[in-house]
């Protein structure tokens, strides 16, 4: 920050602004990550919600890894020939 003295509280309403709740695009998850890691490392983080925010953080990764192998499954199912049969 800059030097001034900012109680928690408001370094993580600081910290969450612009990101949505729910985030639902990777570039907000990454961002919610982001976050979420800056809160981990401030000072006055409560080491009892350290174990949350990084339970967190790791369901937020999982999220992106489907979205990511969805998007990677549609653009090899997307020829103009239908799917193929087990035919041997």
């Amino acid at each position: 920050m800059t030097g001034e003295n900012v109680s928690f509280e408001k370094f993580v309403q600081r910290i969450y602004a612009g990101i949505p709740e729910r985030t639902s695009t990777v570039e907000q998850k990454e961002r919610a990550i982001e976050a979420k890691k800056r809160i981990l490392n401030h000072p006055d983080c409560p080491k009892e919600s350290r174990n949350q925010i990084l339970k967190e953080i790791e369901i937020i990764k999982s999220e992106i890894g489907v979205i990511k192998s969805d998007a990677d499954n549609g653009k090899m199912n997307s020829s103009i020939f239908p799917k193929r049969n087990n035919l041997g």
